[in-house]
C-alpha cells in the first residue's frame, strides 16, 4: 500500500492530477434531482473521468433503482486522457456491473465499456458522433 501512495504522489507531482474521493462525488450526486438516476434514459458523462469515480458512483446508483444493468451500463460515457487510467476505470465499471449480469451478457457489457469509455483528449473528441475526429480537425496542443 505505502508504494502505490508514493507512486500516487510522484505521479501528482508530475501531472498535477487529482481525484476527487467517492465520498465528495456522492456528496455533489446527492445535489441532482433523483430523477436523473430513476429515469433509465438520464444519460452521464465525465469528460475528465480519472479512475471512473463519478461514472462509478452514477451506475451505482442507477442499479440501485432496478434499471436493466445493460441499459443502465450504455447511459454513462468517460473520456480520459491518461490511458492507465482509462484501463483502471473500465475495470472497476466492469467489477461493479458483473454481479447483475449473465456470463453470456459479460462480453456485451465489456463491448458496451469500450465503447463508452474512451482514451483521448476530451477538447478534440467528436461528441456528437462519439468517436475520435478526423486528424485535420484536431487542436494542436502546442
Amino acid at each position: 500500500m505505502q508504494g502505490i501512495k508514493r507512486a500516487r504522489l510522484r505521479r501528482r507531482k508530475q501531472t498535477g492530477e487529482r481525484f476527487t474521493s467517492p465520498d465528495l462525488v456522492n456528496v455533489m450526486l446527492d445535489k441532482f434531482p433523483e430523477v436523473y438516476f430513476s429515469d433509465q434514459s438520464k444519460t452521464f458523462l465525465d469528460n475528465s473521468a480519472g479512475d471512473g469515480n463519478f461514472l462509478v458512483e452514477v451506475l451505482k446508483r442507477k442499479l440501485s433503482h432496478g434499471h436493466a444493468p445493460l441499459l443502465s451500463l450504455s447511459t454513462i460515457y468517460g473520456i480520459e486522457l491518461m490511458a492507465d487510467n482509462v484501463e483502471i476505470m473500465k475495470q472497476r465499471i466492469l467489477d461493479i456491473i458483473l454481479p447483475y449480469i449473465s456470463e453470456v451478457e459479460h462480453q456485451q457489457a465489456e463491448n458496451i465499456i469500450d465503447h463508452q469509455i474512451v482514451c483521448h483528449d476530451a477538447l478534440t473528441w467528436d461528441y456528437l458522433n462519439w468517436k475520435k475526429p478526423p486528424i485535420e480537425k484536431t487542436i494542436p496542443l502546442f
